[in-house]
């Protein structure tokens, strides 16, 4: 019964969702074609000097940190002295030994 009442509900209020959402999405589409006619609104500011300082330190700092986290995890692999090379199975247990 409940089935029912709910299938009746979703049958009378879907053409009138569809509908709208239809006509909403149509809105949308005029508006984006108007805008990629005319072109877009916004003209770009020169950046100054210091802005672009300042964005190149950020790609700096965000370069360093990221080159700096990678070194710290491939260095335990890298640097383990200790252990033997040439064998397959002893640098199996070399990375096994870093990673622990």
């Amino acid at each position: 019964m409940q089935d029912q009442h709910f299938m009746q509900q979703w049958n009378a209020g879907h053409d009138r969702f569809s509908e709208g959402l239809g006509n909403g999405l149509a809105k949308l589409a005029e508006k984006a074609r108007a805008r990629f006619r005319r072109g877009s609104p916004r003209q770009e500011r020169p950046e100054s000097p210091l802005a672009r300082r300042a964005r190149l330190t950020g790609i700096g700092v965000i370069g360093g940190i990221l080159a700096g986290a990678s070194l710290g995890m491939v260095a335990p692999l890298v640097l383990a002295i200790d252990c033997p090379q040439t064998p397959a199975e002893a640098a199996r247990s070399c990375t096994q030994a870093a990673l622990a």
